[in-house]
């Protein structure tokens, strides 16, 4: 590969490059802080800083070139129009796999087009070469979740069982989750959706490309990493599944994080030895920079790549206007919030579980239980979400009607609509009858949306028509965030009318904020 004299860098080149880099990353360090199962990200981003860097040196040399013909400004133009809407939607969604994928494609292949306005295919090589790290730092699209990475917890959780039961420990599989006799191991809370499997692959393919090993050797190092992530996740179902049957879930507590990290540790130290191995221990050849003083080449390339970020540029100061120009008129809309009878004699507060606020991530949660008149039983949780998309679907799957007959109560018969007023908004509750070992529990919820100030709508069966439409909607009114609040509230030993108790129980927990 021809080299650049002292591997200079055209400094607006370098510039633009730079500037298109930090607009990457400002959609992608949203994601890693919203998914927990790539908080490596950054760690994928430091790597390719550093092949970058180590091979500054073999840069190569630009192509003369006067001028370029108008259609490559225009389609410079183009792309950063074509990236608006995509960033605009990633705002809200950042989560999005397809949109995450097209809009990194964009930035990417405009880099790649400068590269090879500059360089030609070599300086396309040589700037793409270390973004493949980035495959194992972008969430996967929905389709391989569902027909790859949950068939794999399912068969961890029966193999995970399989083997508990040779080694005298009765244990049965149900879906992603091991039933044992003193309780249950979910593959989620087990392996974390395996999490390890990406942080593998991203370091099967940094060593790939560090080591510069054949294509083919380089399939064969993704395949040991993943192996190794599968094997190291499998052996941390099985170990929390030996402890939860010898210790209960406690033991599974304690044991939670420690052998996570083994597991990743190990599979990581797998997947590393692989490639050393096959480098045969040997630290990789990087060439030295060239003494020959730099030349200066006419090349419009890195004016056509600044061309190409302004434009990007202007989107993300446009998009960062558009939402917060949002978050202040939905700041005006009446809110409410929820304040529990702490200072009351009986008041007991209900924190949250690791494992529980794992999954609900809630933005606040407060819980307790206290003592009414006539021993009237109360309790009651609350819970805000107001950052991110999360709300769209937990309070869904997590409220009374799902948690309360996973609890051992039994849905008896539905209330109905229970509206409690409160300074001039109608709050409706669903309220429902329960039977707890014998019992009556009068329950009453509701899930509401304090932007649109109305219930928040269940996203129900997916429509492809209906879901763009929602999702583009989201733009239009400028939600970045869907917040969300949980109010639950549940009466025992209930004398009198349990409607009107609920009714005037709930507005005794309102609050303004």
């Amino acid at each position: 590969m021809s080299r650049a004299p002292g591997g200079v860098v055209p400094r607006l080149g370098l510039i633009a490059g730079v500037v298109l880099a930090a607009l990457a990353l400002v959609p992608l360090a949203e994601v890693w802080r919203q998914s927990p199962d790539l908080r490596h990200g950054w760690a994928a981003a430091l790597l390719i800083v550093y092949l970058w860097w180590e091979r500054a040196a073999e840069h190569p040399v630009a192509r003369p070139r006067e001028k370029l013909a108008p259609g490559w400004w225009i389609l410079a133009g183009g792309l950063g129009l074509a990236a608006l809407p995509m960033r605009l939607l990633l705002t809200p969604f950042a989560l999005w796999p397809l949109m995450l994928w097209a809009y990194a494609g964009i930035l990417l292949g405009g880099a790649a087009l400068a590269a090879w306005l500059r360089a030609g295919w070599p300086g396309v090589r040589w700037l793409l070469a270390p973004c493949l790290i980035l495959v194992s730092a972008l969430p996967w699209p929905a389709g391989f979740e569902t027909f790859v990475i949950y068939p794999l917890r399912e068969t961890m959780a029966g193999l995970a069982a399989e083997v508990s039961n040779l080694l005298g420990r009765p244990a049965l599989a149900v879906g992603t989750t091991v039933r044992l006799p003193s309780g249950w191991v979910g593959i989620d809370e087990a392996c974390g959706g395996i999490r390890s499997l990406q942080a593998c692959l991203m370091m099967a393919l940094f060593f790939g490309e560090w080591f510069r090993f054949s294509w083919s050797r380089r399939l064969v190092l993704v395949a040991c990493g993943v192996g190794a992530a599968l094997a190291g996740n499998f052996s941390r179902v099985l170990f929390l599944s030996l402890s939860a049957g010898s210790g209960g879930e406690a033991a599974v507590d304690r044991a939670h994080d420690a052998a996570g990290w083994v597991a990743l540790g190990a599979s990581l130290l797998i997947t590393g030895g692989v490639a050393w191995r096959w480098a045969g221990w040997r630290w990789p050849e990087v060439a030295a920079p060239s003494p020959t003083p730099a030349t200066a080449v006419r090349s419009p390339a890195a004016a056509w790549l600044a061309v190409l970020v302004a434009v990007l540029a202007c989107n993300e100061v446009g998009t960062r206007w558009w939402f917060a120009r949002g978050a202040r008129e939905h700041a005006a809309v009446p809110r409410w919030t929820v304040a529990l009878p702490e200072t009351h004699w009986s008041f007991v507060a209900d924190p949250l579980g690791d494992f529980a606020a794992e999954m609900l991530r809630p933005d606040f949660f407060t819980s307790g239980h206290w003592q009414g008149e006539r021993n009237l039983e109360l309790a009651a949780y609350y819970i805000e979400w107001r950052r991110g998309q999360v709300a769209r679907f937990l309070p869904f799957a997590h409220n009374p009607t799902v948690c309360l007959p996973l609890a051992g109560c039994e849905l008896v018969e539905p209330l109905g609509q229970i509206d409690v007023a409160w300074r001039g908004l109608d709050i409706p509750f669903q309220a429902y009858r329960f039977n707890r070992r014998g019992e009556d529990l009068w329950v009453a919820f509701t899930i509401w949306d304090p932007v649109r100030a109305r219930p928040l709508a269940d996203p129900g069966e997916y429509n492809p028509r209906t879901w763009w439409v929602g999702r583009w909607a989201e733009v239009v009114e400028r939600r970045e965030n869907q917040p969300a609040q949980l109010l639950t509230l549940s009466l025992g030993n209930v004398r009198g009318e349990p409607r009107e108790l609920l009714r005037s129980k709930v507005a005794e927990l309102l609050t303004t904020p």
